[in-house]
């Protein structure tokens, strides 16, 4: 910078100082003139162009250019949850692509969105409002869920290299996968399974009434039919009675930390006047479950016992979840935390009784993987659940299941079942709970691991005391 000479030698230091800080002060405001015009000119082109129904963000100076994308259909298969459309659907997507500069603005927290938008080419920082934040990079598992989702961003987006992101315009995605269950309906079969030969076997077992389906447990059969003809405390009490372990269960939770009042629980009747019939009937038919988790075969009774514990342990967020939101019964969380998994039951006990060739391991996984949501809602819909709870199942299957706006208890269910892999192998594989449409229902704006670590840390006491009550 020069500065005249006499100024110098008729001037003090400070003055030096000032006459420097006024013109870095008019040089800055002259850059920020200039970026506002080329910001300005940008705009307006933007407006012209193809791509006006992308919300115009104000970092758009910082865009490289924005067009019509052409992507490989193969790539469209693997974001969720476009995949849940067919291939001809896929096609026929208008989509936008848009490339930043490194350092530059995606997106601002708060701003208004209506588009899906993935992470295409390059890495994106995805900041909290407390500061925290998230890396995400191109074709990773996370790249294949959205960076935003939802009315508006609830994170700040910084490219970190040269990046490209895609828009969809979240209108043009259906709102739930399909319900639709493939047993039933053929023209339904997911394309991963038309060629599954463990599915093809049971699926005609399915349809033939061969098939080895768990009965509701009797205890809680009787239990639910007395409630349904207005009984009673003292006759639901009769009813519990005559199964000793559950009694014993069923007094030991009234008197856990989670019920116990000053004067002990000691009799079934006591038991059932402090919880109330409603609130019974869903903790004995919690504790009866544990009776359908079993197997004859060593190696796929492991697996049905860590599908219990699995159980066990979305239930008990389940509840803690349902205490801290107010929006739903921690009891009927519980149940419904236990119920969420009950589709790969009858799966598991007819790969048993089959012979080791007769199908590949990843077939079974596959069935697994799509179809026990389904089944699940199947059963419990048959054993005479309300529909609340029959859906669970096949609604927490679907990340991305938006019931509408009001917290439901399949959306307890679904953020108890994504707390429960957090600090897992599996971690990696979760998408931005951001953009989950049952965390924005939750009320809560921060970043996902703080969040999720934070409820799993005021809740863990009484998490451990429910997973206690279910193991003793």
């Amino acid at each position: 910078m020069f500065i005249p000479h006499d100024y110098i030698k008729n001037e003090t230091i400070n003055a030096v100082l000032d006459y420097s800080l006024n013109l870095n002060f008019f040089l800055y405001l002259h850059f920020m003139f200039r970026k506002l015009l080329e910001k300005r000119k940008l705009l307006t082109e933007f407006k012209k162009s193809s791509v006006a129904t992308i919300n115009p963000e104000p970092e758009l100076a910082d865009r490289i250019k924005t067009d019509i994308a052409d992507l490989p259909l193969d790539f469209l298969k693997q974001l969720v949850p476009v995949c849940y459309l067919s291939s001809e659907k896929l096609r026929q997507l208008s989509i936008h692509s848009a490339k930043f500069r490194s350092g530059s603005i995606i997106f601002n927290q708060g701003s208004r969105n209506d588009c899906l938008i993935y992470l295409f080419k390059g890495t994106v920082y995805l900041e909290a409002g407390n500061g925290t934040g998230q890396e995400i990079t191109e074709n990773t598992l996370q790249a294949y869920y959205p960076l935003s989702n939802g009315p508006e961003h609830l994170l700040t987006a910084i490219a970190k290299s040269e990046t490209t992101v895609i828009y969809i315009a979240q209108s043009d995605i259906p709102r739930n996968k399909n319900k639709i269950n493939p047993l039933i309906c053929d023209s339904f079969i997911p394309e991963q399974l038309e060629n599954n030969a463990f599915f093809t076997l049971f699926s005609y077992h399915f349809k033939q009434d061969k098939l080895e389906i768990p009965s509701i447990p009797d205890i809680a059969l009787k239990l639910h039919a007395a409630i349904q003809k207005n009984l009673g405390t003292g006759e639901a009490a009769k009813i519990i009675s005559l199964d000793p372990v559950i009694t014993s269960k069923l007094i030991h939770f009234t008197n856990s930390p989670l019920y116990r009042t000053i004067n002990p629980t000691s009799s079934c009747l006591d038991a059932v006047n402090r919880l109330g019939i409603a609130t019974t009937r869903n903790i004995v038919t919690s504790l009866s479950m544990h009776s359908l988790f079993r197997s004859n075969k060593k190696s796929f009774n492991t697996r049905i016992q860590n599908l219990w514990k699995e159980s066990i342990r979305i239930s008990s967020i389940s509840h803690a979840l349902a205490v801290l939101t107010q929006k739903a019964d921690p009891e009927e969380a519980l149940l419904a935390g236990l119920l969420h998994n009950l589709g790969s039951l009858p799966i598991l006990k007819f790969a048993e009784k089959l012979s080791d060739d007769a199908y590949q391991p990843e077939e079974l996984d596959q069935c697994l993987l799509l179809i026990q949501g389904h089944l699940g809602s199947w059963i419990l819909d048959k054993w005479g659940f309300s529909n609340g709870l029959a859906r669970i199942p096949s609604d927490v299957e679907d990340w991305y299941y938006d019931s509408g706006k009001s917290l439901i208890l399949s959306d307890i269910v679904l953020l108890a079942k994504f707390h429960s892999l957090i600090g897992t192998h599996e971690a990696a594989t979760l998408p931005l709970i951001s953009t989950l449409p049952a965390y924005q229902k939750f009320g809560n704006k921060t970043l996902s691991p703080n969040m999720s670590l934070q409820i799993l840390q005021d809740a863990k006491q009484q998490i451990s005391d429910t997973i206690n009550l279910f193991v003793s």
